[in-house]
């Protein structure tokens, strides 16, 4: 078994989100005016920014009245979309609050969305990140995976490495390893036949994952083969960068530390597919 094989129950899932919540609270909780005004690798946000977010995403899902605060757009060249117009509103509604008071809000918040989660009836749909019902596990992957994506920009920001192999680190995990039959079969276009064998080496968790497309163009998980058509191993920490999209795949470093063999063509379609968040 994978350090990555588990399979939590919703009750066991709403644990770990919380946890997820937690930490990024715990990293936060003794920062200094510095740190928490660092900037992170989401274009434009700062530390204090990346937590605003966090709160507002949960407060969406919470049912919570909608935030009227309008951004001076002009002053946020780094908005480019209508979905980042979406999630810049919550943050910048916090600017220029106090770490104390961002804090305590997310403090809060945990509190009133841990009694919802608890009472959701079981099997019963809720509303996803997105805005679309989906199902409770799926919400809570999700929501799992973008917070403790934020808690390592928070930590890249700060210099303070760490919670590679925490709980939600595997649910994180667990959402980029399963999310590579799409990322072969669509995002790369691979043909009918090609395999693609995916080695994450730690530390703290590791996998060795293979997946070939089938008949009908979809991507499969399937045995070990012996010569596959692409190979890429990479260090936990870099496979969290490139499904994160936090990396220039075209970086030198990159290419360094990595090992990318087999249809050249192919490898670099993999190397751009990969990103899973938007």
């Amino acid at each position: 078994m994978e350090s990555s094989d588990i399979n939590p129950t919703d009750p066991e899932l709403i644990t770990i989100w919380q946890q997820a919540l937690e930490d990024v609270d715990a990293v936060c909780a003794t920062l200094d005016d510095e740190h928490w005004d660092a900037p992170t690798p989401c274009p434009g946000w700062t530390v204090g920014d990346v937590v605003a977010h966090i709160i507002a995403i949960e407060q969406v899902l919470s049912g919570a009245p909608g935030n009227d605060h309008e951004p001076n757009w002009d002053l946020l060249p780094h908005v480019t979309s209508d979905f980042g117009r979406f999630t810049e509103v919550g943050v910048d509604a916090r600017r220029g609050r106090s770490r104390d008071e961002v804090l305590a809000e997310l403090r809060e918040t945990i509190a009133i969305r841990r009694n919802q989660l608890d009472a959701v009836p079981a099997g019963e749909a809720v509303i996803g990140p997105l805005g679309n019902p989906t199902t409770l596990e799926r919400m809570l992957r999700i929501r799992i995976f973008d917070t403790w994506m934020h808690e390592q920009d928070i930590r890249t920001a700060i210099g303070f490495d760490g919670s590679w192999d925490s709980a939600p680190a595997v649910i994180a995990f667990q959402q980029m390893t399963r999310s590579l039959p799409v990322i072969w079969s669509k995002g790369s276009q691979a043909p009918t036949g090609t395999t693609v064998r995916v080695t994450v080496a730690g530390p703290g968790l590791e996998a060795d994952k293979y997946v070939v497309v089938d008949d009908e163009g979809r991507g499969q998980a399937c045995a070990p083969v012996l010569n596959p058509t692409v190979s890429l191993a990479v260090s936990w920490p870099d496979y969290m960068l490139l499904t994160g999209g936090r990396i220039d795949v075209d970086e030198p470093g990159l290419r360094g530390r990595i090992q990318l063999t087999g249809d050249p063509v192919l490898a670099a379609a993999l190397l751009a597919a990969l990103s899973i968040t938007p």
